[in-house]
């Protein structure tokens, strides 16, 4: 278990991210060794599950509405740490009008 961006960076651990955060993922962390494969989470899984990344950046969100995503991060005997790698800021309006 990695307990840092950093030491995954310092260990040039590869990083399986999702394709649609990419460009702002490099913007983040530049030195660390992402791969972006096609197809989404489940690209990343397979991309994962043949030995090209060691590290998935997924959300723990998807762990609240989805037990099949949880069940494959279970089964690729993965698990979800503290580390932020990317937030996605949202605003609501604070009136119908706006």
């Amino acid at each position: 278990t990695f307990t840092s961006m950093d030491s995954v960076i310092d260990k040039n651990i590869p990083i399986c991210g999702h394709q649609a955060l990419e460009k702002d993922i490099r913007l983040i962390w530049p030195k660390a060794n992402w791969l972006f494969p096609s197809g989404g989470f489940d690209g990343m899984f397979e991309a994962h599950a043949r030995g090209d990344c060691k590290v998935l950046a997924i959300g723990r969100e998807h762990a609240f509405v989805d037990t099949d995503f949880v069940a494959r991060v279970c089964k690729a005997g993965l698990v979800f740490t503290e580390v932020l790698i990317h937030e996605n800021p949202i605003a609501f309006p604070i009136r119908p009008q706006l």
